[in-house]
């Protein structure tokens, strides 16, 4: 079968990866909604683990329907560390059911219309230490702080752009809580379509803060030992009873909206993501939740893919995106710059350069 020209992304065929696509982009278009994880997990052999980086010119097949989330099976390899599901031309609909599991692909609300003829100049805050996005030691201070000004001066060239780094996360939210600031990254966003399910600060963040358009996806996965009852798991439900580890200062708003863990279950936090395989290998937890790279650099080194396996259920992507407080106009003008540099770096492929390039430096 040809696979179809970059005008038409038909379901049930082959597509060629345009310049400027994403895989967001690509299902909005076949499908009519934002959940690309179908697209993501039929190809994985294509496109490797991180969905974010997709190569002009590389062959993808577009599932007959993606009103389901397939469960995918995550093999973990010491070279190369790519799984390699069976590619799917003709598979048949699975059965449909809620689009939950990827709470923050929710397809944002249209921009409303914003005066930006305002003061152009911007302050921005970013934290040290969160590589590969954010960090002193980063190439261009890392992902996040590359692609955020590279934005802003698409649109903004003449601009004045202050970029201030603080020593930490908890730095990072006392800097935007003050307003000293017009533009923050990167932050989480949480699907504040299911607010009574989230914790007070997610609630406020949800209140609060004006988000960009997301400039990244982060991967979450999970890991129970071989022979665990949860292992495979592929329902959250199926968790409640669970011991969940998550590492100190990462998100938890995805598991509350879960209603996880239930009762009989616990979260558990370690410092740090060793610390929670360390547990899991100690039998104090069931299972752990962090982000793919995280997870697949820890069971790489230490040799764990013979005794380890994937949760399916907790698997899902999170995005990252720039805020302004909703009382600070320049902040919001700001976020509005940002996402249409950030639709022209998309069109033109310096948003893929720049992505590609920053995670080959980790």
């Amino acid at each position: 079968m040809v696979a179809s020209d970059a005008a038409a992304q038909v379901p049930c065929e082959p597509y060629i990866i345009q310049s400027g696509d994403t895989l967001r982009g690509i299902t909005e278009r076949a499908y009519g909604n934002g959940n690309f994880r179908p697209i993501f997990e039929a190809n994985r052999n294509v496109i490797g683990f991180d969905p974010n980086v997709i190569e002009v010119g590389d062959v993808i097949d577009l599932p007959c329907s993606n009103t389901g989330t397939a469960a995918s099976t995550v093999v973990i390899e010491a070279t190369p560390p790519q799984p390699a599901p069976e590619r799917v031309t003709e598979a048949p609909e699975p059965e449909p059911e809620p689009e939950t599991t990827i709470a923050a692909l929710v397809p944002e609300e249209p921009e409303p219309e914003i005066d930006l003829s305002g003061p152009a100049d911007v302050r921005f805050v970013t934290y040290d230490g969160n590589a590969p996005y954010s960090g002193a030691n980063l190439p261009n201070g890392g992902l996040a702080t590359e692609l955020l000004e590279t934005a802003y001066g698409r649109i903004a060239p003449d601009a004045e752009v202050d970029t201030t780094l603080v020593t930490d996360n908890f730095a990072f939210l006392m800097a935007m809580g003050s307003e000293a600031y017009d533009v923050g990254f990167p932050s989480i966003r949480p699907n504040c379509n299911v607010i009574e399910t989230l914790a007070v600060e997610m609630i406020e963040l949800c209140a609060k803060y004006a988000f960009s358009e997301p400039f990244h996806e982060i991967r979450m996965t999970a890991w129970a030992l071989n022979g665990n009852s949860f292992a495979g798991a592929s329902e959250p439900a199926e968790l409640s009873s669970a011991r969940i580890c998550r590492p100190e200062d990462l998100f938890t708003f995805d598991l509350e909206a879960d209603r996880l863990p239930g009762r009989g279950g616990a979260l558990v936090s370690r410092p740090d993501n060793g610390g929670c395989f360390n547990a899991l290998l100690a039998g104090e937890v069931d299972l752990i939740s962090m982000p793919f790279t995280d997870a697949r650099d820890i069971i790489t080194e230490r040799g764990l893919s013979a005794q380890v396996a994937p949760v399916p259920a907790l698997e899902r992507g999170v995005t990252l995106h720039a805020v302004a407080n909703q009382s600070n106009p320049d902040g919001v003008r700001a976020i509005s710059r940002l996402n249409r540099g950030l639709e022209q770096m998309r069109g033109d492929g310096q948003w893929f350069s720049i992505v590609s390039r920053q995670l080959a430096a980790r």
